[in-house]
């Protein structure tokens, strides 16, 4: 039945047909030209009842065969008004003409640019009638810049701003399936992954809502409206090609203001817009789609440091590659690369948390020792202090300094790689182990959507994602899921399939505040004296957390060892916990700002494997690192397949032992500010290898 139904717009593009052969009939004598004009405005309600009828018999749109007659009815009453829509209007001339024909071409951008904000929210967005003012000036101001732009390269006609409408009204709708079925926004980065997107689409359920569907009719009203927008005839009519050259002119100066005002106003810093980072459709929410789409848009851009380019780029990275290769002793490293080859033992990177060991701080001046299990692991192949990038938060920047081995360090503390950009050219830790083989999982027991991580995530080459779906009836503690559970997960994994695999379990447990007061069981009953009362339980409930991590930690550590297979473990903490800065400015005074930064940014890791990796005696040896160099330290180590930006890094540890977004230590063990003028030629070197390597593939 409803096949049958979808034939009401049928009639309706016949009607619109019919129509333009009574204008035939009517002006026998018009001009070819004229013709065409006036039949080109019946386009696109044509294409809206064609469009409406197919996905109508199709079953995807949520209304009756009344609503469709109405949206038929509408879609045909513009149709044939806009094939005689110059009779509608009287042209006038002289001066007064032109003025009131810019005076309507004006209120239509207006017209324009209203629809297209309320569009871009109105199907999914709860809070769009309470947003401050702000955020709707900014939206409103910045699709008329737009349309304005797009209206002098259409030569003062609707044609091509009518083209910026429908992109618009196609992006509405497409925001809304992206919120209804990834609980995200339509971010830049996504500009990138059209292709992608479109393959997979099929695998969802595209059904209209009626609240889509008189955004539809709402478009038609505005693409009819913007028909009416035509130049005025003067009494000196000029040659059209001067007309031509003003109005491009005209669009360039519109285009180049407006691109000078995106490069050099930040619109976060000036108009108070989020960044967007930690769940992208809340902050989409709270300040609408223009403003959020276009703060994250001015974090895209990776600039070419000074005077690069790429082929020095490679022969740099070779370079120290190569010097790399001559650092190591070749016998050491066969060793460990045979023996991974034939072993292919399980890879195992924990990302835990908030972990850190606060103990770092004077014991907090209370004499805490840290986390006990931690301290007692004495056979890893590696361990020590870990210099990350964030504090207080920002998790995904620690994963992807891990994952893809580039730092913070060039792309400034406001950018998040996986808020913003698109990763699926740049290398990673899943895709080296993919091409040996491995299967490849990521963990995080939360919703997939923050951070993006369930596009991040495919993009990186990860085959499989568990999320919170996966942990129904788990147990949890403080912040969510226990460290235990994902640990379990883990085990079961290893368990059910033999293969060679490579997982990435982000834990939540430990995620603040410590206001929440519900670890009372293993509560410490610290009391700093730095801090008061409310710092003291803060604290006191984090270190309980971490008590909990650090039990979580032996067992599953303890079970591995008993696992009758091959199995690395790579270990860090993401960053601290926001409390940590107080203690840390108040325990240490007068030092240098570098340094006492990051006091706050360092946490810990450690390598460890449950079998006697070749060319390493497993004693714990230490060395401090960066989140960054720590995935090119483990395939180092475990003698996995390195890439030539792995070798060039840890090689640059010679002159740069550590870097993150706060600064570099250099070889006199000091920390330096990036910033400064005379840093170190090494730190330059980096900044272009990871330009080549990241920059300029995004």
């Amino acid at each position: 039945m409803r096949q049958l139904y979808s034939i009401i717009p049928v009639l309706g593009i016949a009607l619109i047909v019919a129509s333009c052969w009574g204008r035939v009939l009517v002006k026998k004598d018009e001009v070819l030209h004229d013709r065409l004009i006036a039949f080109s405005g019946i386009t696109p309600f044509v294409v809206l009842l064609g469009f409406t009828g197919i996905w109508f018999g199709f079953g995807k749109m949520a209304c009756g065969p009344v609503f469709l007659s109405g949206m038929t009815c509408v879609f045909t009453l513009l149709g044939v008004l806009s094939v005689f829509r110059d009779v509608l209007t009287k042209r006038s001339s002289g001066v007064s003409g032109v003025l009131l024909a810019e005076a309507r071409d004006a209120l239509f951008l207006v017209v324009a640019s209203v629809y297209s904000f309320f569009a871009l929210d109105i199907l999914w967005n709860e809070t769009l009638f309470s947003l401050q003012f702000i955020f709707v000036l900014v939206s409103v101001v910045s699709l008329f810049v737009f349309y304005l732009f797009l209206y002098f390269i259409g030569q003062r006609t609707g044609i091509v701003v009518s083209l910026g409408v429908v992109v618009f009204t196609l992006t509405a709708i497409v925001q809304y399936f992206v919120v209804l079925f990834k609980n995200s926004a339509i971010l830049p980065s996504d500009i990138f992954a059209i292709g992608t997107a479109a393959a997979v689409s099929s695998g969802y359920d595209l059904t209209l809502t009626k609240e889509a569907l008189w955004l539809l009719v709402a478009c038609a009203v505005v693409l009819f409206l913007l028909e009416f927008m035509a130049p005025a005839v003067g009494d000196g009519k000029k040659r059209a090609g001067i007309f031509v050259a003003a109005n491009t002119v005209c669009a360039l100066v519109v285009g180049g203001s407006a691109l000078a005002c995106f490069n050099t106003v930040d619109l976060a810093d000036t108009f108070g817009t989020d960044k967007a980072a930690w769940q992208p459709l809340v902050s989409y929410k709270n300040q609408s789609f223009v403003p959020s789409f276009l703060t994250l848009a001015q974090r895209m851009r990776v600039k070419a440091p000074a005077g690069y380019t790429q082929g020095d780029a490679e022969l740099l990275e070779a370079t120290y590659a190569a010097a790399y290769e001559t650092s190591v002793d070749p016998a050491v490293a066969s060793g460990a690369s045979e023996q991974f080859t034939d072993a292919k033992p399980a890879v195992i990177a924990i990302m835990n948390e908030t972990f850190s060991d606060l103990s770092l701080m004077d014991g907090l001046g209370v004499g805490y020792q840290g986390p006990m299990y931690l301290h007692s692991l004495a056979d890893t192949a590696l361990a020590g202090n870990l210099s990350v990038s964030v504090h207080g938060g920002g998790t995904a920047n620690s994963e992807f300094e891990f994952l893809t081995g580039n730092s913070r360090a060039f792309l400034g503390v406001a950018v998040y790689p996986y808020s913003i950009f698109s990763l699926a050219d740049v290398n990673s830790l899943p895709k080296q182990f993919s091409e040996l083989g491995y299967k490849t999982t990521a963990i995080h027991p939360n919703l997939g959507s923050n951070w993006n991580r369930n596009k991040v995530y495919e993009e990186l080459g990860f085959d499989e994602f568990i999320d919170i779906e996966g942990f129904e009836g788990a147990e949890t503690y403080h912040a969510g899921v226990t460290d235990a559970a994902t640990y379990d997960k883990v085990l079961e994994l290893l368990r059910e399939d033999y293969s060679p695999q490579f997982i990435f379990d982000v834990t939540m447990q430990n995620h603040g505040g410590y206001t929440v007061g519900n670890v009372a069981q293993n509560l410490p009953q610290f009391d700093f004296p730095t801090a008061g009362d409310s710092l003291d339980a803060q604290m006191n409930e984090y270190l309980a957390c971490i008590e909990q991590s650090d039990w979580a930690l032996a067992d599953f550590i303890e079970e591995l060892r008993a696992l009758d297979r091959p199995v690395v473990v790579v270990f860090f903490g993401d960053h601290q916990p926001n409390i940590s800065a107080e203690f840390n400015d108040a325990m240490y005074t007068g030092e240098d700002e570098v340094a006492h930064a990051e006091r706050i940014h360092t946490t810990q890791y450690f390598i460890w494997a449950n079998y006697d990796i070749a060319g390493n005696d497993q004693v714990s040896a230490r060395d401090d690192l960066s989140t960054s160099v720590l995935g090119a330290k483990l395939m180092e180590i475990i003698g996995a397949p390195m890439t030539d930006y792995q070798k060039a890094t840890l090689a640059a540890r010679t002159e740069v032992p550590a870097i993150n977004s706060v600064g570099y230590r250099g070889t006199d063990g000091l920390w330096h500010d990036l910033t400064a003028d005379d840093r170190a030629k090494t730190v330059n070197d980096l900044e272009w290898l990871q330009y080549l390597n990241f920059g300029s593939k995004v």
